[in-house]
């Protein structure tokens, strides 16, 4: 894929190695040059100085043919407006943007602006790790609170069809992790007869 990367904070250089590692094609727009050195002497992509604010620096950076846009200076404000620059004026159909003030994610994602609040994943991440079990993860996507639990196969559910094992309400299906070490996805393990030994990973809204 093609992507940019606007912002070189310890999150874009991190985000913008992690992408170039991975053979994509990355360009990296950052005002202040100086902050290019943290993507290191093994980056193969596109460094763009410049203002993220300036249309012509974008059009440098090639965000009119980008399939994918990354906005994440450690400004709200600019973030939120060079987003909706990139999808008005590049139309460019995925772009994100990092949040820190978590009311924030809220109310742009109503308004169909993807966006990654850094400070909910942070709290998220705490939470976890000091009330739930190692087997259950919460993730937060739009403003939503999505739970992860694993739950092993039980002697008694023994040959029950995957669908029409008994889940808690608003509980789902997401995989099966079958005792030969084999991950398959739901729906297409719905006829599966869940065994002892299988492990089924369910999704619910927390």
């Amino acid at each position: 894929m093609n992507i940019l990367v606007i912002g070189c904070s310890r999150l874009g250089a991190s985000l913008a190695r992690r992408l170039d590692e991975k053979g994509h094609d990355v360009a990296v727009v950052e005002e202040n040059e100086a902050l290019f050195v943290r993507l290191g002497e093994d980056f193969s992509g596109i460094t763009v100085p410049g203002s993220p604010m300036d249309v012509s620096v974008l059009r440098n950076a090639g965000a009119a043919s980008c399939d994918a846009i990354a906005v994440v200076t450690g400004d709200d404000n600019l973030n939120i407006t060079v987003s909706q620059m990139a999808r008005g004026f590049f139309h460019v159909e995925r772009v994100v943007a990092r949040i820190a003030d978590p009311d924030r994610e809220e109310v742009f994602s109503s308004l169909g602006l993807n966006c990654i609040c850094h400070t909910n994943l942070a709290c998220d991440a705490m939470y976890a790790a000091l009330t739930e079990s190692e087997r259950d993860r919460t993730v937060r996507f739009g403003g939503q609170d999505v739970k992860f639990c694993v739950r092993p196969v039980k002697e008694e559910e023994k040959g029950i069809p995957l669908s029409q094992l008994p889940m808690k309400p608003g509980e789902y299906p997401f995989a099966l992790h079958y005792r030969n070490g084999q991950l398959r996805l739901y729906p297409e393990t719905a006829h599966s007869r869940v065994q002892p030994g299988d492990v089924v990973l369910t999704v619910r809204r927390g």
